[in-house]
């Protein structure tokens, strides 16, 4: 089988080289001794291809109405948002966004593309 994410990569990342993330996958919550929901989250350290979308692409996904900074990211293996039926909330990313200093938190808004080895994301900032 041909590997067409791994081709793209190969020359995407050439003029927008790939990022260290961390990727973190919600498991589940706890309840604390206050009665507050704290998310459960199992962290793995993966790359990942970030790429700003286009005026018609945010048109598309209808974000141009929508408060907040998006991105979309390429990964390798199965990410997901949040899967209410069993009871986790979205998946997070954290790396360091091209012009900044400092790793950003992003959560998973929704899965655009969806493949057996690789996914493309919709991510909304969230610090």
């Amino acid at each position: 089988m041909i590997n067409v994410r791994a081709m793209a990569n190969g020359m995407t990342s050439l003029v927008n080289p790939n990022l260290a993330a961390v990727l973190r996958v919600n498991e589940g919550s706890t309840v604390d001794a206050e009665g507050n929901q704290v998310p459960n989250f199992v962290e793995h350290s993966i790359q990942i291809q970030a790429q700003s979308l286009g005026s018609e692409e945010k048109d598309h996904l209808n974000l141009v109405d929508r408060q907040g900074e998006y991105i979309t990211v390429y990964a390798y293996g199965s990410i997901t948002a949040i899967q209410r039926w069993l009871e986790r909330g979205a998946s997070e990313l954290v790396f360091t966004p091209y012009g900044e200093s400092a790793a950003v938190r992003w959560s998973v808004d929704k899965v655009l593309e969806s493949y057996r080895t690789w996914v493309r994301l919709l991510l909304v900032r969230i610090t």
